[in-house]
């Protein structure tokens, strides 16, 4: 007893249950806490984002007979429609659990507790893999502090409110995972299943790629580096093997000729099945060897990816956006605050992206350091540090990546407070304990970062603006609990042109069909949007000839109507807006709304 006494280790030591028991406690909090928040949405079912409900939308659709291999929603500029580059994957749960409980609560009801309850789900995965990952790392007494800083941390719980449905949230559930499996002592078991997980991991997005690529690169230089046990090789052909067996299931023989550049297809077939198979299976014969023999192995495999993906799709060498129309660009993609750099966030984005994430590579360096006499663990550390630094300069380019760099954040951001509680432990005074640590849980926390961020915003000389497109262009838009569409559902299905933003709701509440919304691979539909609502008059009546479209629906407070208006003084929208529509333009009432409805009337 007095040994254990004198232990700090030992007196804080958590046992495997205890530390399951306690991840599950802060998970059912957290589910309790986000399902209040989000409680007031359900019933009239407003959820997040305009992706969240083209998902939902995506469910009905094949529930309803479309082809588990088709996701082309037909109803966005009818009649061929547009192919989403969304897997099916993550609609399976869903549907799981609309068909589960239609029988007993009718469908209104499944629909939404299948949008509440995956989330929470894909939120206790996440905080597990976090958990696991941070225990391989340290130990289970700081992987039960990561989980509890995990749930509070603003942009990775975002992607897991209650109706968030869209696949953000599965990407960092998938990605930690990978990377929590990745430090399993047993390697092969470890590479075996963190290959699977991020073939997941890209099969759900090729977002996904820059950190896949960074786990494996640093898989990759472990093994040449002279880690045996066959990590690497295991990891290797799981992710190739596992990349082709999921796009066959989830695609039918059509799609082996698509060679698409924003999703796992046969352009990307190359680099993501050939590479890692070939790196897998001459990694088992090169585990006992040198450096050189392993280094040349994979210099070969990259070679063949990288040839393979420029002889069938050149293209995609500039990325899924590469080829986007300019004019798209500048109205749509440009506007979209989720895909912006940090410098073009507005200031209270930018300070969430920045801050965490510097507590946790502060505590990675440290524990780092602190891991220098043993091997395993300094090796470890130095993987975690490289996979933190990598999400967190990738965040600062792409801002959705921000929550991913907060789950990466969490280990090292967990280990400094774990060494901060101990010292406090060490104070005589209890209130200087309780007081201490209640300060260091909250200064180490992302919590405790926002808060430092407002403060730091706060010390700004009165009157100072910054030039951000993300901050001019977050007006209210309709895709967003905002105003009633009841009266619009009431109308006899007809063709409509109206805003990007708007199209997704009304897609899910409404049985129109629209002329596009803001997805790239419909960029011609985009274009013709926009062109119609920047344009003289003349132009959107001749594409509502054209695509026999009979109503015209626009959101006079949303941002995509300011900007249309604000580059077009004298185009259509900016006359709508102005109260001077085109003769051709009957207004058609809607009662209860705040939206703008004409018909055509020649």
């Amino acid at each position: 007893m007095a040994a254990l006494a004198d232990d700090p280790e030992a007196k804080y030591a958590l046992s495997r249950p205890r530390l399951v028991l306690g991840v599950v406690a802060l998970w059912l909090l957290a589910c309790s806490i986000l399902t209040a928040m989000a409680w007031p949405h359900v019933g009239p079912l407003e959820m997040w984002d305009p992706d969240d409900y083209l998902r939902l939308q995506q469910v009905r659709d094949w529930l309803c007979g479309q082809s588990f291999f088709d996701v082309t929603q037909y109803r966005i500029d009818p009649p061929g429609g547009v192919p989403m580059h969304w897997s099916r994957l993550v609609d399976l749960p869903l549907a799981a659990i609309i068909l589960l409980a239609k029988p007993l609560i009718g469908i209104g009801a499944a629909e939404r507790l299948a949008a509440v309850v995956i989330p929470l789900i894909t939120l206790g995965g996440l905080l597990g893999a976090i958990a696991l990952l941070t225990a391989r790392l340290t130990d289970r007494r700081t992987a039960l502090l990561a989980a509890m800083l995990g749930t509070t941390a603003p942009l990775m719980l975002f992607h897991l409110l209650p109706l968030r449905i869209d696949h953000h949230g599965w990407q960092t559930m998938l990605g930690m995972t990978a990377i929590a499996a990745a430090f399993d002592r047993k390697a092969v078991r470890g590479g075996l299943l963190s290959g699977i997980a991020t073939a997941l991991w890209l099969a759900v997005s090729l977002e996904a790629l820059p950190m896949a690529g960074l786990l494996g690169l640093l898989l990759a230089l472990r093994w040449t580096a002279g880690e045996g046990g066959g990590r690497f090789p295991a990891f290797a052909l799981a992710l190739g093997g596992g990349t082709l067996a999921l796009f066959a299931a989830t695609h039918d023989l059509a799609a082996w000729s698509r060679p698409w550049c924003d999703a796992v297809s046969p352009a990307w077939l190359g680099p993501l099945a050939a590479t890692p198979l070939l790196a897998g299976m001459g990694g088992w014969w090169a585990d006992n060897k040198g450096p050189r023999p392993k280094l040349l192995l994979l210099t070969a495999a990259a070679a063949l990816g990288g040839a393979l993906l420029m002889t069938t799709a050149p293209a995609c060498l500039s990325g899924p956006f590469g080829q986007l129309d300019p004019v798209v660009r500048r109205f749509w993609y440009e506007n979209v605050p989720e895909g912006l750099p940090i410098w073009r966030q507005a200031p209270g984005n930018a300070m969430l992206l920045l801050l965490f994430p510097l507590v946790g590579l502060s505590g990675s360096l440290l524990a780092w350091r602190a891991a220098r006499r043993e091997t395993a663990a300094m090796r470890n550390w130095t993987t975690m540090l490289a996979l933190a630094g990598g999400s967190f300069l990738l965040s600062l380019l792409v801002q959705r990546t921000g929550g991913f760099a907060q789950a990466c954040a969490l280990p090292g951001a967990a280990w400094l407070l774990a060494r901060a509680l101990d010292r406090i432990g060490r104070q005589r005074l209890s209130a200087v304990r309780i007081a201490g640590s209640a300060f260091a849980i909250m200064a180490l926390s992302p919590i405790g970062a926002m808060i430092a961020g407002e403060g730091l915003l706060a010390l700004r000389p009165t009157g100072t603006t910054t030039q951000d497109v993300a901050g001019a262009t977050q007006g209210r838009s309709c895709f967003a609990p905002c105003t009633g569409l009841s009266g619009l559902a009431q109308l006899p299905p007809s063709r409509v042109l109206t805003g990007l933003d708007l199209t997704p709701r009304l897609l899910l509440l409404t049985p129109h069909s629209y002329a596009a919304s803001g997805h790239h691979r419909g960029a011609p539909a985009m274009r013709r949007v926009i062109d119609a609502f920047t344009g003289p008059p003349e132009v959107a009546h001749r594409l509502m000839v054209d695509r026999s479209m009979r109503l015209l629906l626009i959101d006079p407070a949303g941002s995509e109507a300011g900007i249309y208006a604000k580059a077009a003084p004298l185009g259509l929208m900016a006359l709508l807006l102005a109260g001077k529509p085109p003769p051709w333009l009957r207004p058609v009432p809607l009662k209860g709304s705040s939206l703008k409805l004409w018909q055509r009337v020649d």
